[in-house]
């Protein structure tokens, strides 16, 4: 009799995303709406903290001084990672309860958002610098470092127990199936680079105008849930995934025609050092 094959990992993601769908799509919007909101505020203070240029990222960067210039990475930072960091917790939720059997409300899925918030902002520090730096140096250490945390968050979901402790064993379980996350942070990030290629050819005249700044970030930002979701629930399956070969099974001792354990052989010279011991020990009794 021969088992049936094991489905892909993009199916069964693809399965679950289907099985709610609303859920999904509500729970990153709401994350989506933030980030955006959070990137504009941080653009427009941006604008205000440089001089009176024209429209020109690059000398209203040069026009700042040094404090401005890092409040704007601090706030860049904070304002991109976060929301993305809020969405991947709220999938991983959603998915971990499908997994269990055990449906979660939209209520308790935006009361667990609204409660990671602080967290989220944690790891916007950690592991969305440490992404950014990898991608400033080059782009491939930057998917090295993003895969390598690519299952703290899933991590948060099932056993959270400490900022630090967290992204510890995230990082372990990443290790386990390495492989796995290291491609699909790979093509997540090739699908949400062509979505900002593809704007900024089609709509890059318009980049140049602070008023169509809102709009601009949406187009891309919309579309990259949707990869944002398929990925998160992917990277909750290899969190179980990771977490099942931790488990070896152990092998059971061989036995006889009639059940028994048979006893190992033993040398002469360690059976007489174990009756002298034995002897010895009786003596001083």
């Amino acid at each position: 009799m021969t088992t049936p094959a094991r489905r892909s990992l993009l199916s069964r993601s693809a399965q679950l995303f289907a099985a709610e769908v609303r859920s999904y799509c509500l729970s990153a919007l709401a994350a989506g709406a933030l980030g955006i909101a959070s990137l504009t505020t941080v653009s427009l203070l941006m604008l205000r903290g440089g001089a009176e240029v024209a429209w020109d990222p690059k000398a209203i960067w040069m026009s700042m001084s040094f404090s401005q210039q890092m409040l704007s990475i601090l706030g860049v930072l904070l304002a991109f990672w976060a929301p993305i960091l809020l969405a991947a917790r709220a999938v991983c939720l959603i998915t971990a309860g499908q997994l269990t059997g055990e449906p979660i409300s939209p209520d308790k899925v935006f009361s667990d958002m609204a409660r990671f918030i602080p967290v989220s902002l944690i790891y916007s520090l950690v592991i969305g610098g440490a992404t950014m730096i990898g991608f400033s140096i080059l782009i491939i250490p930057g998917i090295f470092i993003a895969s390598l945390f690519a299952l703290v968050v899933p991590t948060s979901v099932y056993e959270y127990s400490g900022i630090v402790t967290t992204l510890r064993r995230g990082v372990s379980l990443s290790n386990r199936v390495w492989n796995k996350t290291l491609l699909l942070t790979f093509v997540s990030g090739v699908l949400v680079a062509m979505l900002i290629v593809f704007r900024n050819i089609f709509l890059g005249h318009f980049l140049l105008s602070p008023r169509f700044s809102l709009i601009i970030v949406a187009i891309a930002y919309i579309p990259a849930l949707l990869v944002l979701i398929l990925a998160n629930i992917s990277f909750t399956l290899l969190y179980n995934e990771a977490q099942a070969t931790e488990s070896e099974p152990v092998s059971e001792p061989p036995v006889d025609s009639e059940g028994r354990v048979p006893s190992l052989p033993v040398e002469e010279g360690s059976a007489s050092q174990n009756l002298n011991s034995r002897s010895a020990s009786d003596g001083l009794e």
